[in-house]
């Protein structure tokens, strides 16, 4: 006689193989609930370390950052510095744009994200007690403010800032006759190392000396070989070269500047002469990268275009020069306002905007511009700070691009 298959018990080894599939978390999973998480961890004996270790590797940036607070486990695997190295999110994030503005009297810096494509924008972080008078491009998300003699790490999306340790003391002798100093951030594709680079160059002397941090070391090293130049406060690091361009003589009438590249890895540096016509002041143009090369656009509001030398060549300096051409509604005498450069973002396309915050119920309008189709296309973002006609020190704004990143800057900094 058969036995009824509906009446057998299920067996030990049959109701553990149940649990574990509730237990089960895939690794393409784009992200799992607090109350998920929680499981977890209060049966953290039955699941692997290494299991959890993969799929916090394929979370976005923002669930692991709450996911910190739930157990001591998580955060410590997530604040590890090789964590930032194998984490790939199963949903890529899509590059943003960051915003940096400030508040009145410049007594504070505010950082907000917003995608590419415009929308509201979203605060990341307010960093006291001051506005920096540098700060440079997006590297890879992460920041440099320059403070003078100091410099500020900074992760918008972490929240974190830490503050690197001073080159030498204060009342020192050397700070007191520093003039030209500025901090430039560098990374590293090959050891994943960033370094900051600073210069800071004596007028009365005539000297210029070079120091780099790594980050996740204490000290600063002097590094030689560098030009007794005297740097401009920009920068930008494309495929791990720091560029910048620096004064090669001071009191001049027609001051002359050089373009100089710094190897992160090598930590050597090299001087390349800027091509004829292109452009020697940060006030009146900016570095950007164009097809991984590097660009320097010149934006002087007189002219009805912006002139552009794209160094084809790096090792032999060969320069090509291109123009962009404005369409009417662009231009100062229309807008009112300064439409300026500020970066390329991952289609290829050229970002321009205003360097002041647009009037309350107005959009702050970012345009880009395509190389290779030749045509303009606007985004309107929304949630920036009112235009303030009664304190103009708060009306400053800058744009950069921008990608999420879980790099932790605590351990970076011990």
């Amino acid at each position: 006689m058969l036995e009824n298959q509906s009446d057998k018990k299920p067996t030990a080894s049959a109701t553990k193989v149940r649990e574990a599939k509730k237990r089960r978390v895939t690794l393409n999973s784009p992200s799992r609930s607090i109350l998920e998480v929680r499981s977890i961890s209060s049966s953290s004996k039955s699941v692997p370390h290494d299991l959890i270790f993969g799929i916090f590797t394929r979370l976005p940036v923002k669930s692991l950052i709450r996911f910190k607070c739930i157990a001591k486990f998580y955060s410590t695997t997530i604040t590890n510095p090789s964590f930032a190295l194998v984490h790939q999110p199963y949903l890529e994030p899509k590059p943003s744009l960051l915003f940096t503005c400030s508040t009145k009297h410049q007594s504070t810096q505010i950082f907000f994200a917003v995608s590419q494509n415009g929308n509201r924008a979203t605060h990341l972080l307010t960093i006291p007690p001051r506005f920096s008078r540098y700060t440079t491009q997006s590297v890879n998300g992460i920041l440099c403010m320059d403070f003078g003699i100091c410099a500020t790490i900074c992760n918008p999306s972490t929240r974190q800032a830490i503050s690197l340790p001073f080159p030498f003391p204060k009342n020192s002798f050397i700070a007191s006759t520093t003039n030209f100093y500025v901090n430039f951030l560098g990374f590293n594709p090959n050891d994943k190392q960033y370094k900051v680079l600073n210069s800071w160059g004596n007028y009365k002397m005539g000297t210029t000396e070079y120091m780099v941090f790594t980050l996740g070391t204490k000290k600063w090293r002097r590094v030689h070989g560098g030009p007794n130049y005297f740097a401009q406060r920009e920068s930008i690091c494309i495929s791990g070269i720091i560029f910048f361009r620096s004064w090669m003589s001071l009191g001049t009438i027609n001051q002359v500047a050089a373009l100089v590249s710094f190897d992160v890895q090598t930590e050597s540096f090299r001087v390349i002469n800027l091509p004829r016509g292109a452009p020697h002041n940060v006030d009146t143009s900016c570095l950007i990268q164009l097809e991984g090369r590097l660009v320097i656009i010149d934006y002087r509001l007189d002219r009805e275009h912006y002139c552009l030398w794209l160094l084809e060549d790096y090792c032999n300096e060969i320069w090509a020069k291109r123009y962009i051409t404005f369409p009417s509604y662009l231009e100062k005498r229309i807008t009112g306002l300064n439409f300026v450069v500020s970066g390329t973002i991952d289609t290829g396309e050229i970002t321009m905007a205003a360097q002041c915050l647009s009037t309350p119920f107005s959009p702050f309008t970012v345009f880009y511009y395509n190389p290779s189709r030749g045509n303009f296309r606007r985004v309107g973002i929304f949630g920036l700070p009112n235009y303030n006609a009664f304190n103009m020190s708060c009306n400053y704004v800058t744009v950069t691009n921008y990608v999420e990143n879980i790099l932790p800057l605590c351990q970076q900094a011990s």
